[in-house]
């Protein structure tokens, strides 16, 4: 009833934008492994088919007209996008407070989730809704289905997103992994080449500040943290914010979050399993991490860290110091949107989203020795 073959979702995007060249080819190869993995691996229920498909489809349209859009206007690839701002650390890490806190700054921009989903300008008909309403009512979707979802991640069509929306595009993104579980696309993605996602994040932020000039971006998502050597390649003057929080913390409410999304499309939800390889994945993911900051190959000129702890403290000092180390100046009109901000933040959210790290079945003493070195290399505190 709810086909997720390649050849379906390719035929359908092309017959409703009416534009047939995908450009490069390097996405087929994810894209066909991802839908073997919805069709043999996610056990998907019928909402959750019908969900991967028009999220599929979406990207493969919006891919259409981007592709379309920069064969009529090549001026878009002289666009140069100066010293962005980019945050990323461990998911739950505060990294999207963070990123919300710079997106105050007058000076910033922060690409919007409508931007990335709708991201080129279609003929509307009379009455239609605009782009950033339709992809508003499609993500709070999710937290009718699901209320608590709201104290997990707050979703919205304008509000700053992350930069796996636009990894998307080339279908190689951990957006996939949250959202399914699909363990062989997971695994491929793992050891993949980056590059073609970072070019394709680097055309679509060009593309938004051809149609809207923009001093800088400040850009966010945990998965920079794996590709910091390839991110610095793309964007040589950039400078990066990451965020360090205690993991052992972290992994219970990234299995939580993982879980809920996974439970928005299968029936089938294996939390044991989720919590296990998580585990695995950060760990490893902390080791190699201090191991490439150590090395000398990043330039850790550009590089700033922030401690979760100081962050929910005192959120504007930690902005504060940001801009100081970077030479930059805290004006009264950013001084005020952060304080408007922080006042507004927690309007309309439910409650808190509680979880214990005993639920996660892990051995405390013996995953807490693994991430030794990670935490004293950077000063990061055990909450549990």
């Amino acid at each position: 009833m709810v086909p997720l073959d390649p050849d379906s979702l390719l035929r359908a995007s092309a017959e409703a934008t009416g534009l047939e060249d995908y450009g490069d080819d390097w996405f087929r190869l994810p894209l066909g492994l991802l839908c073997e993995s919805l069709d043999g691996e996610a056990k998907l229920h019928l909402a959750g088919r019908v969900r991967a498909r028009c999220e599929l489809q979406l990207l493969l349209q919006n891919r259409l007209r981007l592709v379309h859009l920069w064969i009529e206007r090549p001026e878009i690839a002289e666009q140069r996008v100066h010293a962005p701002i980019v945050v990323t650390g461990l998911g739950r890490s505060g990294t999207t407070l963070l990123h919300e806190l710079l997106a105050c700054d007058p000076a910033n921009r922060a690409p919007l989730l409508w931007e990335l989903v709708y991201t080129v300008p279609t003929p509307e008909a009379p009455g239609a809704q605009l782009p950033s309403d339709l992809i508003h009512a499609e993500v709070t979707l999710m937290d009718e289905m699901v209320p608590a979802f709201t104290s997990m991640h707050e979703n919205g069509g304008a509000l700053p997103t992350e930069c796996i929306f636009a990894f998307a595009h080339q279908f190689s993104t951990d957006m996939f992994t949250g959202l399914y579980n699909v363990p062989d696309y997971t695994i491929w993605h793992s050891t993949s080449d980056r590059r073609p996602e970072y070019e394709w994040h680097q055309k679509m932020l060009q593309t938004l500040q051809w149609r809207t000039p923009t001093h800088r971006w400040v850009v966010k998502a945990p998965s920079h943290l794996s590709s910091l050597a390839l991110l610095f390649d793309t964007y040589p003057d950039a400078r990066v914010v990451i965020t360090h929080r205690d993991p052992l913390r972290v992994m219970g409410s990234l299995a939580d979050t993982m879980s809920t999304l996974h439970w928005m499309h299968s029936d089938h939800v294996d939390h044991e399993t989720m919590m296990q390889f998580l585990c695995m994945g950060l760990e490893l993911q902390m080791d190699s991490v201090t191991a490439e900051r150590d090395s000398g190959v990043l330039p850790s000129d550009q590089i700033s860290d922030v401690n979760y702890l100081d962050l929910v403290k005192d959120p504007k000092n930690v902005v504060v110091k940001l801009y100081k180390g970077w030479d930059l100046p805290v004006t009264n009109e950013f001084s005020r949107g952060l304080d408007g901000y922080l006042r507004k933040r927690h309007e309309g959210r439910s409650s808190p989203h509680e979880y214990r790290f005993e639920e996660t079945g892990l051995d405390l003493q013996e995953h807490r020795a693994l991430l030794a070195r990670y935490q004293q290399r950077f000063g990061v505190a055990s909450e549990v």
